[in-house]
């Protein structure tokens, strides 16, 4: 029985996937070249140490990394060798803090498999912020005026000018509910209101 030829295809694309680094293996030789570089960073680790951190690396987790982290690991290992156990030097004097566009909103993955954690964009902390809280200016000058608010403060007067006409000096409580003059008042009011909202 013959094969078909696209089940030989299939066979060898299959085959070709499958040939090169794993996301695990590569995920650890990350994590240990990590683990190495923050050793050079450390002021209590001898440099033997750090030499023999580079050694296991270069040994046994370069699969699947770059070149110039393999690179590095040589360069760092000929420094020890030849008796040069200086730790690498940085220069922080051009870095920009505000090139960074984006932050995590939550903790960083500690798995390979987890999926990434959510972006948020960064906003410079001037930009939209309320001007800051003077101790010499009263609080109540900082909150915005709310919508409608002025209007509404004019039909609170309105009705309190209506209720003034309406009783005649009589207390508002103490006339029954279906002869009470002030109830003309109420109408106007709530039309007023409704003009301040829409």
């Amino acid at each position: 029985m013959r094969t078909a030829p696209w089940r030989w295809a299939l066979a060898l694309a299959a085959l070709a996937g499958a040939c090169g680094p794993s996301v695990q293996s590569i995920y650890e030789g990350d994590v240990h070249f990590e683990h190495c570089y923050r050793l050079e960073l450390d002021l209590q680790i001898a440099a033997t140490h750090r030499q023999a951190c580079w050694q296991q690396w270069l040994g046994s987790y370069t699969y699947g990394q770059p070149q110039d982290r393999i690179e590095y690991a040589r360069r760092r290992l000929r420094a020890f060798v030849s008796g040069d156990s200086s730790r690498p030097a940085f220069d922080v004097t051009n870095l920009r803090s505000d090139t960074r566009q984006f932050y995590l909103v939550g903790p960083a993955p500690t798995s390979v498999h987890a999926s990434p954690p959510p972006l948020a964009p960064l906003v410079s902390p001037d930009a939209g912020a309320p001007p800051p809280v003077t101790s010499a200016a009263p609080v109540s000058s900082t909150i915005p005026e709310r919508p409608g608010e002025v209007c509404a403060t004019g039909c609170e007067q309105s009705l309190d000018k209506c209720h003034k006409t309406c009783t005649d000096g009589h207390a508002v409580e103490a006339r029954p509910k279906d002869k009470d003059p002030c109830k003309k008042c109420d109408p106007d009011y709530r039309t007023c209101m409704k003009r301040c909202f829409d």
